[in-house]
């Protein structure tokens, strides 16, 4: 009883630190949060940041990345698609939705792959996006909807397009933002009428 009271604590504990970061980074951005102003409005000592996270600041932005741009792929889970190609469109749909939202914009869009660049012991998980995105393109390749083309090139050239598109969202300023989430859908929906318009066999090399 006593065991499960204490990890209940711990439990919490790390979850006000989560939270309060979370509001941290989103109004201010990584660089200009301070370890004393999360402990500040977690109402906790400095000791237990570094004990529920011993890298710091660091560790705790890459969780709240994390619980921030799991929303992303929720979204994406409960979509109703009939074809990988629509569950591509749709996925863009979504993403450049979010980036229209102040936190996710800040946190996942802009901040995220300059904090956990590559050489972070965090940096692993901006790789999801990345994964999830080839296994859409394959199974549009696969179902003929998609250009024959080779899958990691295709996925390269339109996790880039969305990507860059998603960060001309965030830094729009807040009234433009759903007209420019819009015109980036657009974008994107000529790129895949276009690759899907060149379905022509792949010719292997020698």
């Amino acid at each position: 009883m006593v065991g499960t009271r204490r990890a209940e604590q711990a439990e919490a504990s790390r979850a006000a630190l989560v939270a309060a970061a979370r509001g941290c980074f989103a109004e201010h951005g990584y660089d200009a949060t301070t370890v004393a102003e999360v402990l500040r409005r977690a109402g906790m000592a400095r000791g237990a940041l570094y004990h529920y996270f011993p890298g710091g600041k660091d560790e705790l932005f890459a969780v709240v990345y994390r619980e921030v741009d799991d929303e992303l792929y929720r979204r994406v889970d409960a979509l109703d698609t009939a074809s990988p190609l629509s569950a591509l469109r749709e996925s863009a749909s979504v993403f450049f939705g979010l980036c229209t939202r102040e936190e996710f914009a800040r946190i996942t869009v802009l901040e995220g792959p300059r904090v956990m660049a590559a050489g972070s012991p965090y940096g692993a998980v901006l790789g999801r996006s990345y994964a999830r995105m080839r296994d859409g393109v394959a199974a549009a390749i696969e179902a003929g909807e998609l250009a024959d083309v080779d899958v990691d090139i295709l996925t390269t050239a339109l996790y880039g397009a969305v990507r860059d598109l998603g960060a001309r969202v965030a830094t729009a300023p807040s009234r433009q933002r759903r007209r420019a989430a819009a015109e980036a859908l657009v974008v994107v929906d000529h790129l895949l009428d276009g690759i899907a318009a060149v379905a022509t066999p792949r010719q292997e090399t020698a």
